[in-house]
């Protein structure tokens, strides 16, 4: 019986073992917001500062992703657009200063992934369906392993408490509610 026990607990480390822990890149990972402004063009910013651990598994249900990314550290090609973002009309970083993702499962639909986890902008929380494309881990070219993650969300801003809602002349709105965000992320493992 014993054996058998023992048996068990080191069959289970085996099988816990395939789990590798990553770190998300910075340098090299970019997390992007698409909004349309003047019910015309879109307006594309760049959020810099994007930390966090992604856990790999060879099972797919197993992945996890938890993610912080700094609200200070958006960035556009228009000062007054940055600010605006950053101030209280919007994403409020002195009182909101991070998004955050945590995920709680993962399945697979058809041939895709999907991460569902808890999104946090502007101190909301909701729940959110994140499709994802995963290149496994792979050994970089200084001798450790890296992966990366691609994946596109779209949200209404209104559901995250952002709502601006200033309209132009001709009755459109001066900013959209639809933000598209692409994720593309390098993580090394720890």
């Amino acid at each position: 019986m014993l054996k058998y026990i023992f048996c068990l607990l080191f069959c289970g480390i085996l099988i816990q073992s395939n789990a590798q822990n990553f770190s998300i890149d910075n340098e090299h990972t970019a997390v992007t917001s698409k909004v349309q402004r003047f019910g015309t063009v879109d307006v594309v910013g760049r959020f810099n500062k994007v930390e966090g651990t992604i856990t790999y598994d060879s099972d797919p249900s197993k992945i996890s992703a938890d993610v912080t990314i700094s609200v200070d550290s958006y960035t556009s090609n228009s000062l007054g657009g940055e600010q605006a973002v950053k101030g209280p009309a919007f994403l409020d970083s002195s009182n909101y200063p991070h998004i955050k993702f945590k995920s709680q499962s993962v399945t697979k639909q058809g041939g895709q992934f999907i991460m569902k986890g808890e999104l946090t902008i502007h101190g909301t929380t909701n729940t959110v369906e994140l499709p994802f494309k995963l290149v496994e881990p792979a050994k970089g070219p200084r001798g450790f392993n890296t992966m990366a993650v691609f994946a596109t969300l779209i949200i209404n801003r209104q559901d995250y408490g952002v709502t601006f809602s200033r309209k132009l002349p001709n009755g459109n709105p001066l900013i959209g509610n639809e933000v598209k965000i692409e994720l593309n992320v390098l993580a090394i493992e720890e």
